[in-house]
């Protein structure tokens, strides 16, 4: 799990879906660098050397502004995101192991991988298309990263420092802080 919040310079992070993390030790690593500068800490978690020590960082802001792209990539997660992890056959909800990527057209058939051909599907009506022709329950399409911004700002989101909530401006029932130690 990556522990630590990263920020643009105006203090928004580089991307909402995916948040932009980073490991603590690649934030010890750029802190040591120059490229971010430390903005909260974790309380009560230091992060030790043989002859150093140092609160370890929660949130992290770049030392240099870093232009966005607000492109969405083409990735699994990102399918499933747009189809806020629903099977595009049966309309159940899923979680992502239980997901699989459907061809609305076949490749059998023509049909090619890229965002207006691929759906969310679960396992068992994956299965039972094969491959026919079936339309989903929602066409598919390319998302914009506002659209993606705001499917990913409505489900939950799990964050390991209260502090993160300052810098996120996400739906509070929706922020749920789990304990490190138990993770």
């Amino acid at each position: 799990m990556s522990h630590v919040l990263l920020l643009n310079q105006d203090h928004q992070p580089l991307t909402y879906a995916p948040l932009s993390t980073l490991t603590w030790q690649q934030a010890v690593k750029a802190y040591f660098l120059g490229k971010v500068v430390v903005l909260r800490s974790y309380r009560n978690w230091p992060c030790r050397a043989q002859h150093f020590a140092m609160p370890m960082p929660s949130v992290v802001v770049m030392a240099k502004y870093i232009r966005r792209t607000n492109r969405v990539y083409f990735t699994r997660r990102n399918i499933y995101l747009r189809d806020r992890f629903h099977c595009q056959y049966c309309g159940k909800s899923y979680v992502s192991e239980q997901l699989t990527i459907d061809h609305v057209l076949p490749k059998s058939r023509g049909g090619h991988t890229a965002w207006d051909n691929v759906v969310a599907a679960c396992y068992r009506c994956n299965f039972s298309k094969g491959s026919n022709i079936v339309h989903p329950t929602s066409p598919p399409h390319e998302p914009s990263y506002w659209e993606m911004v705001g499917i990913a700002k409505s489900l939950p989101l799990r964050i390991p420092d209260p502090q993160w909530q300052d810098y996120l401006q996400w739906p509070n029932p929706l922020v749920q802080v789990i304990d490190l130690k138990a993770a």
